[in-house]
């Protein structure tokens, strides 16, 4: 393989990764959403359909590796070169390309990152509400003034 097939497949392999950061980005949105709207039930089908798209992403950065050993090869770059490392060292547009390709692998990850903490937020919140609901129904939902309350309340007794 020449150069250029080097540089059609290297940024072929970043543009699949844009796809998968994509799908990523979509199912930890989803996944927020079922959180939110108590479809308690689908969550776990939304939590492995997210974690088959970080396999995927996982399987496309070694192939990534891969292409990048090898025009690194080509480049007489360091093994691991940095896109911007590989921009710097190519003709023509490529180095544009993958300037832009870099820029938008950047953004990806920093909406995924602000993706996962909304999430979590919203997750942490939901978790707290029912740990305040479940302390409720122990305490048989009266205010107990400084007495001691009796461990589990009628309702959560009745029910076991």
């Amino acid at each position: 393989m020449n150069t250029d097939d080097l540089l059609i497949h290297f940024v072929e392999t970043l543009d699949r990764e844009l796809e998968l950061l994509a799908t990523i980005r979509y199912r930890l949105i989803v996944l927020g959403a079922l959180a939110s709207s108590d479809q308690g039930c689908s969550i776990p089908t939304a939590v492995h359909e997210a974690e088959i798209a970080f396999e995927a992403l996982r399987l496309s950065e070694l192939v990534r590796a891969s292409a990048t050993v090898r025009l690194a090869d080509e480049l007489n770059l360091d093994p691991m070169p940095r896109i911007g490392d590989v921009a710097a060292c190519v003709d023509g547009g490529w180095g544009e390309i993958l300037l832009d390709r870099r820029r938008a692998l950047i953004e990806a990850v920093t909406e995924i990152q602000g993706v996962a903490r909304s999430l979590t937020e919203a997750i942490s919140r939901r978790a707290t509400l029912s740990q305040d609901a479940l302390r409720f129904l122990q305490t048989d939902g009266q205010s107990t003034y400084g007495r001691n309350a009796p461990r589990g309340g009628v309702l959560v007794e009745g029910m076991i």
